[in-house]
């Protein structure tokens, strides 16, 4: 069947239908389907994992907190101290904040600072008095338009400020997401130009010929147009969300495998041109012998594409469908599109290095192969057991590399140390203990449907909170129990103060909604609050402007600050810990157990750490298994798919302990994206799979007629040159991703440029056939009929030494 299309697609009728079946069809549906753009969702939910207490923490918070949004931080820091100046500085952008959220339909929730609230001065300026923080919570999904023109409002007012003197900075939460979601809405369009322009120039250096570096770039961007349109459709349709990072690297993965089977084609057909005169002849020989190849190398990336979607975590399940999709239209276009382009456009293709029909390369008597790997073959295949041997001693030494992984899970290391955001954290470092940048969220349930303003449950609340607060390692603990720290009015205080005014007007306060002359407009910052003589709206105002209590006051929200780095492996391991302690207290007091939850950033790092983990250890492996699977169905053996798996295996740790040095010694990352080596597995071993697909489908055609080692050799001396173009072309794509601003992009692209590199000119050209050279007729088992064929092909050795 697939022959069948092949020689149909090969003759120059069915070339000419198949180019206008294309041309029809991408002219009608590119038009109408939309962009994967236009179902693309930066929204920080879709990176984590599905069920994790921290993911159902940040669901809550949507649904109980909905007048809650992110908080911005504006960071004011004077190394010498902050002054007088400083301070009027800082109300300058108080008074601008506050106009913002005065603006109709404004998107600017509660303000929080040392003008509005002076009760909070303790918690808003740093111990040393060089650094202070202004809280402007920015409501509204983090995706949304309005959420980064707000963001870049606030820093419009304050860029004129910042000075050699005073910094002044927008960061925390808001800021950090608002310069994450810009990279990300920046991928797509510099990545596709990168990419492209790297193809170009290496298609034109490796091959100089003008049409074989144009036509490649051309159907892929053919394929690229279809294929995000359809994803778009069917991802649209089962409301299965993406992010920026799975179309960005969809980019890189269908322009380097698209690029790849492309080549597989054109150089088989090169070479078949010189044995057929018609171009018709030549090309049916060529997808003969490559087809097969190319379907199981896009199986193999479909199947671990798809196997994605058995991950924990949200970003590695969005990337299987974006790209399954767009392989499985790239084979597509292999097999029709790209032989039909190729025989109308003949020898001429290939200008000015036009092949010509050669009697003798028909009769098989060519002499054109390779000096260069006419040479390695034969030094291969001449000394096997060395070559083996050696090759493993020096990957198994770069796996040693793996002494120094790090694995990071601090976003702040991701974006460069110039992004406005990073500079305000690292101004926060300074001054406050570095728990301050990021306290975890404890959130709390009233017992059935109660009021957390209730006596009994406030107390109730402080209970836990203090019993957070005598856990190791954590500094304080806010609440609305204790809305303005352990020195403040407690819960007996809050309680009676909340008497004192309507109840009307406490829960106007408490969610937001304060108005008119009986109250100052709670988390509007409107007026500076008098604690001795107003306690109760001091308090209602603080409580609401953080977001200690649900817009419906049943749940409390208790705010810890950490002694370690939030983002550190110390803070992740203390995150059960402070889970534990928070449900005992709860159970203690008569709150359910079973709704105390633990969020916020460091928690997001430690279930994203747990499910991370779960799925290296089974994504990764079911992965390897489908791999070894297709291996074993296109080559009708099981020994090629084992050996050729533990060579998988031995690339793979090999890269990875071979760019953790460079990383370190090179580039100055201590540390290593928590996702690289996951994300590196799959595309480095899906992708650089092709290669041992093509040469070993290679190897069991020409064993047809030759005796094993001489198909070993023939097969290497012919693959060689396109594999290593491939391999090159492909690390190049791939290398695109160092452009962009992201260290965990770059640590991706570059790790992957190097494992395709190694798999390329290593595994393939070395450890491979010398393997094959060293089973011999067993390299088929347990194909019974092969064996036998190679063992009566196979000369006897010589007995002479």
């Amino acid at each position: 069947m697939l022959h069948g299309l092949t020689d149909r697609v090969s003759t120059r009728r069915g070339a000419w239908v198949t180019l206008l079946v294309w041309l029809l069809a991408a002219g009608a549906l590119i038009p109408l389907l939309p962009t994967l753009s236009d179902v693309t969702e930066n929204d920080p939910l879709t990176f984590l994992p599905g069920n994790a207490e921290s993911t159902r923490a940040a669901e809550l918070v949507r649904e109980r907190y909905p007048s809650a949004g992110t908080p911005a931080i504006i960071v004011f820091r004077n190394a010498d101290g902050l002054t007088d100046a400083d301070y009027a500085t800082a109300e300058q952008v108080y008074d601008a904040a506050v106009a913002m959220q005065q603006e109709e339909r404004s998107n600017v929730g509660g303000i929080v600072s040392i003008f509005n609230i002076p009760q909070a001065r303790a918690e808003l300026v740093s111990p040393d008095g060089t650094a202070m923080m202004l809280l402007v919570t920015i409501t509204g999904s983090s995706t949304e338009e309005t959420y980064a023109e707000r963001i870049d409002a606030l820093r419009d007012v304050t860029a004129p400020l910042d000075s050699d003197t005073l910094q002044v900075k927008v960061s925390g939460p808001g800021g950090l997401i608002s310069d994450l979601v810009s990279v990300f809405a920046e991928i797509d369009v510099f990545l596709l130009l990168v990419t492209a322009a790297l193809v170009l120039v290496l298609l034109i250096v490796i091959y100089r010929s003008p049409v074989v570096a144009v036509v490649p770039l051309l159907i892929v961007g053919v394929v690229f147009q279809l294929a995000g349109g359809l994803a778009a459709v069917v991802l649209r349709a089962v409301d299965f969300p993406i992010n920026g990072q799975s179309s960005g690297i969809m980019t890189v993965i269908l322009f380097g495998a698209g690029t790849d089977y492309y080549l597989f084609i054109a150089s088989r057909y090169r070479e078949e041109l010189r044995r057929h005169e018609q171009t018709s002849a030549a090309m049916r020989a060529t997808m003969r012998g490559v087809s097969e190849a190319i379907l199981s190398a896009g199986g193999t990336l479909i199947a671990a594409s798809l196997l994605l979607l058995l991950a924990d975590l949200g970003s590695y399940r969005s990337l299987g469908p974006v790209i399954a999709i767009a392989i499985g239209v790239m084979m597509l276009a292999a097999i029709t599109l790209v032989p039909a382009v190729l025989v109308l456009i003949g020898r001429n293709g290939f200008w000015p290095f036009r092949p010509q029909y050669d009697a003798n390369a028909a009769s098989g008597a060519s002499t054109r192969d390779s000096r260069i790997w006419t040479r390695v073959a034969h030094t291969v295949l001449e000394r096997p057991a060395q070559v083996l041997i050696g090759t493993c001693v020096v990957l198994l030494l770069l796996v040693g590399g793996m002494v120094f992984y790090k694995p990071s899970y601090d976003s702040l290391e991701s974006l460069p140390s110039s992004v406005e955001s990073v500079e305000g954290f690292e101004a926060l470092r300074q001054g406050f203990p570095q728990g301050e940048l990021a306290p975890s969220s404890i959130y709390l349930a009233a017992p059935d449907g109660g009021s957390i303003y209730d006596p009994a449950t406030l107390a109730a609340v402080q209970v836990v909170s203090d019993a957070v607060r005598a856990v190791d390692g954590v500094v304080r603990v806010d609440g609305a129990a204790s809305p303005f720290g352990a020195d403040g009015p407690g819960p007996d205080a809050i309680s009676g103060a909340l008497t004192t005014i309507p109840p009307d007007l406490v829960q106007a306060i408490t969610t937001g909604r304060a108005e008119g002359s009986s109250g100052p407009p709670a988390g509007t910052g409107g007026q500076e609050i008098d604690p001795e003589s107003d306690l109760a709206q001091a308090i209602g105002l603080y409580v609401s402007s953080l977001g200690y209590v649900s817009s419906d006051g049943q749940i409390a929200r208790l705010d810890v600050v950490l002694e370690e780095n939030p983002y550190g492996v110390a803070a992740m391991d203390l995150v059960p810990v402070l889970r534990d302690a928070a449900r005992d207290a709860a159970a203690a007091q008569g709150l359910d157990p079973e709704q105390v939850l633990v969020g916020g950033e460091t928690a997001e790092n430690a279930d994203t750490r747990s499910a991370n983990t779960r799925d290296e250890r089974v994504v990764l492996p079911v992965v390897l298994l489908a791999i070894m699977l297709i291996l074993g169905l296109l080559l009708r053996s099981i020994l090629p798919a084992i050996y050729l798996g533990a060579t998988i295996v031995l690339t793979y740790f090999t890269t990875l302990g071979l760019s953790v040095l460079i990383f370190r010694f090179v580039f100055g990352q201590d540390s290593i994206g928590s996702s690289v080596p996951f994300l590196l597995f799959i595309f480095l071993n899906a992708l650089g799979v092709d290669y041992s697909i093509y040469l070993m489908s290679r190897v069991r055609e020409e064993s047809r007629y030759l005796p094993l080692r001489l198909a070993t050799e023939r097969a290497l001396v012919r693959t060689g040159g396109v594999i290593t173009s491939a391999g090159i072309i492909l690390a190049g794509t791939f290398a695109a991703l160092m452009t962009l601003p992201l260290r965990d992009l770059f640590q991706l692209g570059f790790a992957v440029s190097i494992g395709v590199l190694i798999d390329t000119f290593v595994t393939r050209s070395l450890l491979v056939p010398s393997i094959v050279e060293l089973l011999g007729k067993y390299n088929w088992w347990p194909n019974r009929a092969r064996m036998a064929e190679a063992e009566a092909a196979t000369p006897a050795p010589d007995p002479t030494p």
